[in-house]
C-alpha cells in the first residue's frame, strides 16, 4: 500500500512538468487542411446562398445568437484564415482558439450540424491551444530565434497532454462498447447494409463484384462487425498502455484508412490520423544516428518528431542510446530508424521488433 501511494504520489508531481511538443505540432501543421475539409460543405452552401437559417435547423437552445448572413459567410472565412496561420504557426495559440471557437459556434448553431467527427475536431484544437504547440515548427519559432529569444519546444503540462490523450482514447472506447452492446451492430446487420449503400462507390475504385458480393454476405459481416467492435476497443485500452501503445497505434493506421472507404465519416479518420501524434512521446534525449552524409537530408526530412540528431560519418549506420545503453549498428540500427519514422512505422515497426527478437 504503501509503495502503491508513493507511486501516486510521483505521478502526481509528474503531471506538472512541462512537456515536450514537437510531435503536436505535426498535427498543429495538419489542422489548417482537416478545417478547411471540415468546413467546405458549410462555404460550398454559402456560395450558393444558402446558410444556416435557409434550411431546416432545431437550435440546441433559445438564447442561442444567429448572426446575419453577412456576419456568418465572414466568420466562416475567418476560421478559414485563423486555422491557415495556426498550421504555419503564427500567433498559433490565438489562432487555435479562435479556430476551436468558431467551429464550435457553428455546430452548436442547430443540433443538425452535430456530428461526433466534429466534436472530436474541436477537442483536438482545444488540445493545441492548451499546450501551446506552435512553440515549434513553426513561424513563432523562427521570429523568436531572429529577435534572438528562441522558443523552448516544451510547452503546456503533462496534466493537459494526459487529458487530450484520454479524450481521445475515450472516442475509441465509447464506439467501440456502445457496438457491443448494440445486437445490430455485433450481429453485423450495420456493416452490411452500409457495404450495401457504398455499392456503387466501391465498384467505381475498382473493387470486383465478386469481392463487393463477399464483403455482403451476411455471415462474413457477422464476423467483420466482431473484429471492427474488437479493433475499436483494442485501439482504446491499447493507446492508455505504454506497452502496447505502438501495437495500437499500428492498428489504428489501417482501421481508419478502410473506415474512411466505407462510411460517411466526414474528417473524423483524417484528423484521427493526425491525432496518433498526440501519442509520440519524444525522448529526453535524442538518440545519436551517425549516418553517411548523403543520408542525413532524407532523414531529417522524414524525421518529423525529432527524434534523432544526425551526425555525419564515414562508417556504417550507428544508433547511440539516449541516456547510455547499447548502440545498434548495421541492419539493427536501420530498422530502427525507419521504425521511428512516421511514413515508415507501418511497415519497419513489426520487421524492427521481429529482429529485436
Amino acid at each position: 500500500m504503501t509503495a502503491m501511494m508513493t507511486r501516486l504520489r510521483t505521478w502526481n508531481r509528474t503531471l506538472d512538468d512541462p512537456v515536450d511538443v514537437r510531435a503536436l505540432a505535426v498535427l498543429r501543421i495538419a489542422i489548417g487542411p482537416i478545417v478547411l475539409l471540415h468546413l467546405r460543405p458549410f462555404l460550398s452552401a454559402a456560395r450558393d446562398g444558402i446558410i444556416y437559417s435557409d434550411r431546416f435547423t432545431l437550435p440546441f437552445w433559445d438564447w442561442y445568437p444567429a448572426l446575419p448572413r453577412i456576419a456568418y459567410v465572414a466568420l466562416l472565412w475567418l476560421i478559414v484564415v485563423a486555422a491557415l496561420l495556426l498550421s504555419v504557426g503564427l500567433f498559433s495559440r490565438t489562432m487555435a482558439w479562435l479556430t476551436a471557437g468558431g467551429i464550435a459556434y457553428n455546430v452548436f448553431l442547430s443540433q443538425i450540424h452535430f456530428r461526433h467527427n466534429r466534436a472530436f475536431l474541436i477537442i483536438l484544437l482545444i488540445g493545441l491551444a492548451v499546450l501551446h504547440s506552435g512553440r515549434t515548427m513553426s513561424l513563432d519559432a523562427v521570429l523568436a530565434r531572429r529577435k534572438g529569444a528562441p522558443l523552448d519546444s516544451r510547452g503546456g503540462s503533462r496534466l493537459a497532454l494526459t487529458v487530450l490523450r484520454m479524450e481521445i482514447a475515450a472516442v475509441y472506447l465509447a464506439s467501440g462498447f456502445s457496438k457491443l452492446i448494440d445486437p445490430d451492430w455485433w450481429g453485423g446487420t450495420v456493416t452490411r447494409l452500409r457495404i450495401e449503400r457504398y455499392r456503387p462507390r466501391l465498384s467505381e475504385i475498382g473493387i470486383p463484384d465478386a469481392i463487393v458480393d463477399v464483403l455482403a454476405d451476411p455471415g462474413f459481416q457477422s464476423a467483420a462487425a466482431k473484429v471492427l467492435v474488437l479493433t475499436e476497443l483494442f485501439i482504446g485500452l491499447g493507446l492508455i498502455i505504454s506497452r502496447t501503445r505502438k501495437a495500437a497505434i499500428w492498428v489504428a493506421i489501417p482501421f481508419h484508412i478502410s473506415i474512411q472507404f466505407t462510411a460517411a465519416v466526414q474528417v473524423f479518420s483524417v484528423a484521427a490520423l493526425a491525432a496518433l501524434f498526440v501519442w509520440v512521446d519524444r525522448p529526453g534525449h535524442q538518440r545519436v544516428v551517425r549516418v553517411r552524409e548523403k543520408w542525413i537530408a532524407p532523414i531529417r526530412i522524414l524525421d518529423w518528431t525529432g527524434r534523432f540528431q544526425l551526425v555525419p560519418s564515414t562508417s556504417p549506420l550507428t544508433v547511440d542510446a539516449a541516456g547510455g545503453g547499447p548502440t545498434r549498428a548495421g541492419p539493427t540500427a536501420r530498422w530502427f530508424v525507419l521504425s521511428r519514422l512516421p511514413l515508415t512505422f507501418w511497415l519497419a515497426a513489426p520487421i524492427q521488433l521481429l529482429r529485436r527478437k
